[in-house]
């Protein structure tokens, strides 16, 4: 197997989760900025509790990971570009376990009874989703400019 082959083997699930990302930064927040607080609290703990069963979800993101490391072995660090993606990779997947997670927590623990501070968490939920799918789409940008 060719690096370059190798390379385009990575890139699709990373480029799958890119869109997933930027689907869910994008269109589904703003479903969950429609919703009212209420609404939102009960809403949150469900989406979290089906998501993170989603073999979508879990496949696209855990192959890049998996890959990485054959891919290290075999490749080195030589291709500058993709190894850069790679990392942001890295920072978009380490973003949503510091950023998204202990929000999830925190709506989870709420409920619905707290209406400001549902809204004060759906904000911060917005922010952590940009700043995930940005990162994976830099480094999705990244990777592909190996290719140029």
């Amino acid at each position: 197997m060719t690096q370059t082959f190798a390379e385009i083997l990575i890139l699709i699930p990373s480029t799958l989760t890119t869109g997933y990302l930027m689907w869910i930064a994008s269109v589904l927040q703003r479903v969950l900025n429609d919703l009212d607080e209420v609404s939102f609290g009960r809403f949150m703990p469900l989406l979290y509790r089906h998501g993170i069963r989603s073999v979508y979800a879990i496949t696209s993101s855990s192959i890049t990971f998996v890959a990485m490391i054959p891919y290290f072995i075999f490749y080195g660090f030589h291709h500058w570009w993709f190894i850069a993606g790679l990392i942001f990779y890295i920072l978009s997947s380490t973003a949503g376990k510091i950023l998204n997670l202990p929000v999830y927590s925190r709506i989870d623990a709420l409920g619905s009874s707290d209406v400001i501070q549902l809204k004060e968490e759906r904000r911060k939920l917005q922010t952590a989703n940009w700043v995930r799918a940005v990162l994976c789409l830099v480094s999705t940008v990244l990777m592909v400019i190996q290719f140029a």
